[in-house]
């Protein structure tokens, strides 16, 4: 579905309930409201709202810092290309030729292939996954040959850590672009918006119009954390998924290494 859509689905159904529900119940209590009505409904709905709130605040906390995770994740890969890149230029011309290649593809990949797969299915893409194969096959295959690892023992240490870095960076951000937010959690703080709101309709006020404004402002703001929550979850997908901007700015990199810079 649409990320615009279900956000006016989320935000609009919510303060669409609240204030049925208020118009509703009004004529259900009209004539029936004694003296210390309030007393009683409000502090257990203000207490049932302090849980509520403290749940959702949980969750909202939860998913930003898997998103900015996320985000760190992918800026650190990115950025690992770079000194993998350069520690090349050390090794003789045909090896480091081959490394730098394999490389530029992989970043290629990355942007063009893997991002979309991942937005689309959280999959991570093949041809990307074959690129740092043949970065690690490349000490074994006669790129970098023995006589290379004997003369230059140091730069091939340093090369294969750099590769052992992006490998890793990059199956965390596999790992990252499949996380959700558990049923369980979905479950309880839906139910919990939905009991909050159904409790704000027992409170009673004279003039209906300002307890239909706060309790249609009180939804839409329960229905704009929820629907934050959903997009902040899928950290690959969605208006503000993570793009793969910082893989763009190695490219350049690579490009000005190439120039001698």
């Amino acid at each position: 579905m649409n990320s615009t859509l279900l956000g006016i689905l989320i935000i609009g159904g919510s303060a669409a309930y609240a204030i049925a529900g208020v118009c509703i119940s009004r004529k259900i209590l009209h004539g029936r409201v004694r003296e210390g009505h309030n007393d009683v409904t409000v502090p257990i709905f203000l207490n049932a709202g302090v849980l509520f709130a403290v749940l959702l605040g949980f969750m909202v906390v939860a998913v930003w810092e898997s998103y900015d995770a996320a985000k760190t994740t992918v800026a650190t890969e990115a950025a690992a290309m770079v000194p993998l890149y350069r520690t090349t230029l050390a090794l003789p011309k045909e090896a480091g030729d081959r490394i730098r290649e394999i490389s530029r593809e992989y970043v290629h990949q990355v942007i063009e292939d893997e991002w979309p797969k991942q937005a689309a299915t959280g999959q991570p893409s093949s041809k990307a996954r074959k690129q740092i194969g043949d970065m690690f096959r490349a000490f074994g295959d006669g790129t970098i040959t023995g006589q290379i690892k004997k003369d230059f023992p140091f730069i091939c240490t340093v090369l294969m850590q750099s590769i052992n870095e992006v490998t890793s960076d990059r199956n965390k951000r596999n790992i990252q672009a499949n996380e959700e937010v558990p049923m369980l959690m979905w479950f309880a703080i839906i139910g919990g918006a939905f009991v909050i709101l159904s409790m704000s309709f027992m409170t009673y006020m004279e003039r209906p119009l300002p307890h239909l404004i706060m309790a249609g402002t009180m939804a839409a703001l329960i229905g704009l954390l929820l629907f934050s929550c959903y997009l902040f979850g899928h950290p690959f997908r969605g208006p503000i998924a993570i793009s793969p901007e910082s893989f763009e700015k190695t490219l350049a990199v690579f490009d000005d290494v190439d120039r001698g810079n």
